[in-house]
This record gives C-alpha cells, sequence and structure tokens, in this order.
C-alpha cells in the first residue's frame, strides 16, 4: 500500500499580492518564499482563501502560481488549490497546475449551489482527481455541513486522493479521520490558532494564514511536539496566537497590513475587502510592539 502521508511539517498558506492593475508583485512573492522557508516552512499552500481565490481572476491566481514556483527554485513543496466558482475555471487551474509541476492539488468544492452533501463532493473530488497529475488534497471548513467522517471515509477511495485539509475546530471528529483509512491518510490542521490540538489528535503538519507573518514560531509549535516538548509547543502556541489576537475575525487585508508593517510591499487588496485606517494600521503597530513583533521574528 502507498503511503498517502505525503505532507508533514508547516506550509504556509500565502498571501497573494499584486498591484491595483492585478499584476502579480514578484519581488514581494520572493521576498515572502525566502522569508518563510528560512524560518523552515515545509513549503506553500496557493491561491486558497488566504490567497483570496473567490475574488481573484483565475489569469491573476495562475501569475501568482507561477511567481511563487518561480521564487520556490524547487526548495519547498507546493500544493496549489484550485477551487473557484466554475467547474470550467477549475479545469483551467488544474491544467495549469499539471503544467507546472507542483506536488499536489487541492481544492473546496464550489459552494454557492449547495454543494453540502456527501454525495455531491465526493463526485467532484472523482472529477479533479481523474484530471490531476498530482496527489489531491480536499479541503473541509466549517460551511460544508456533512458528516466529516463519513466524507473522509469515502473520499479516501477515491484514486489519487490522499488526504484533506481540516479547517473545522472539532478534534473530536478530526482524531476520527487521522484513524481512517488505517489511518494513510494525509491531514493537516487549518485553524492556525489551535495547531497543537491538531497534532494532539493526529495531524501531520498544518496550513495557516499566520504562518507567513511568523514561520520560525509556527514551525517551533510543530517541532517541539514532534519531540514530546509539550510545554515549549504551547508556549510557541502562545507566541503564535498573540499575533493572531491583533487580526482574529478581520479579513484579509488585515493581516496583510502586518506584513506591511514587517517591510513586506503587499500591494492592493481587492474589493470588496476594505483596508485598514491610518488610525488602525497605527494601532496594529503599537500592539505588535507591545507583544515584541520583533523578538518573535527572529
Amino acid at each position: 500500500m502507498k503511503d498517502n502521508k505525503l505532507f508533514k511539517g508547516i506550509y504556509s498558506a500565502l498571501f497573494s499580492v499584486y498591484d491595483e492593475q492585478m499584476n502579480v508583485k514578484t519581488d514581494t512573492v520572493q521576498k515572502l518564499v525566502d522569508y518563510q522557508l528560512a524560518g523552515g516552512v515545509k513549503g506553500f499552500y496557493v491561491g486558497g482563501n488566504t490567497g483570496e481565490c473567490l475574488v481573484l481572476p483565475t489569469r491573476v491566481r495562475k501569475k501568482m502560481l507561477e511567481a511563487v514556483i518561480s521564487a520556490n527554485r524547487g526548495r519547498g513543496k507546493i500544493i496549489v488549490h484550485v477551487g473557484a466558482g466554475h467547474i470550467e475555471d477549475v479545469y483551467e487551474l488544474i491544467d495549469h497546475a499539471n503544467a507546472l509541476g507542483v506536488d499536489a492539488i487541492s481544492s473546496l468544492p464550489p459552494s454557492l449551489q449547495g454543494y453540502y452533501n456527501t454525495e455531491e463532493m465526493v463526485q467532484y473530488y472523482k472529477i479533479i482527481a481523474a484530471r490531476s497529475k498530482v496527489p489531491v488534497l480536499s479541503y473541509i471548513t466549517n460551511i460544508f455541513n456533512i458528516d466529516s467522517v463519513g466524507f473522509a471515509e469515502r473520499l479516501m477511495r477515491v484514486k489519487n486522493v490522499i488526504g484533506l485539509k481540516m479547517t473545522r475546530p472539532d478534534y473530536y471528529q478530526f482524531g476520527k479521520i487521522a484513524r481512517v483509512n488505517g489511518g494513510n491518510i494525509n491531514i493537516l490542521n487549518g485553524p492556525d490558532e489551535t495547531m497543537i490540538c491538531g497534532l494532539s489528535v493526529g495531524a501531520d503538519g498544518a496550513i495557516g494564514t499566520s504562518y507567513n507573518i511568523l514561520p520560525k514560531v509556527a514551525v517551533g509549535i510543530y517541532e517541539n511536539f514532534m519531540r514530546g516538548d509539550i510545554f515549549a509547543a504551547m508556549k510557541c502556541q502562545e507566541k503564535l496566537n498573540s499575533v493572531i489576537d491583533i487580526v482574529f475575525g478581520k479579513n484579509l487585508a488585515y493581516w496583510k497590513a502586518i506584513m506591511s508593517i514587517m517591510g513586506y510591499d503587499m500591494g492592493y487588496t481587492v474589493e470588496p475587502q476594505i483596508v485598514p485606517g491610518r488610525g488602525e494600521y497605527v494601532e496594529m503597530e503599537q500592539r505588535l510592539k507591545e507583544i515584541g513583533l520583533e523578538t518573535l521574528i527572529t
């Protein structure tokens, strides 16, 4: 039996960076990739929710993936999210990913038309797994009102599917999913603020937004947990959460603003997201100083 656990460790859900003309800012992409790889991440999850998949044109998503692959230069693994509102866009993104040679594809099912039952969701993954030349990871969030364990059991019978990203903070269900298929399932934690919980019930690693900001701290949670130093892992989780607390519940423009405060040119954030005003920006700077962001980065 082949080992489905292809992705272990920490993967950054990479921000998409572009200007007002929707041109990808390749210099910033290079800096983000270098910074996060230096921090110990194993690779990147490109074009997911953090990558603004639902609001960016397909052409921009493709250019962003190309920029990440160029910046990465084979150093980390690349998982690309191909979910979109129309199946033709999904096909286009899969074909593009196939041509570029990514390590895996992933996708949320289209949600606007009510893809909320297990049968339709499994059928969706059969379709994309058949078209993909690389392994496929599903992506479960709270918006899907399904039996997640039953879904995972059926999902793992689909050829070319290796597992899923679980962004549901229900760690009872999470632990049961980790035992599906005799435990031969690649399961990655979604909620950044409870990564240690996911690891405790069987996650192979994690994909998250805050890892853009504090890759070393996120890696510290994982590595300390794997060494059995739970106290050190908890301290790292507390440090990560001190930054998450500042923007928890905010849109991605606020998360990207932290990267701007750190000196990265994050460009533009497309409507309808509202960017933080000057007063909010100054308040964020102050709160980041208070928690010692500079010491957390180093």
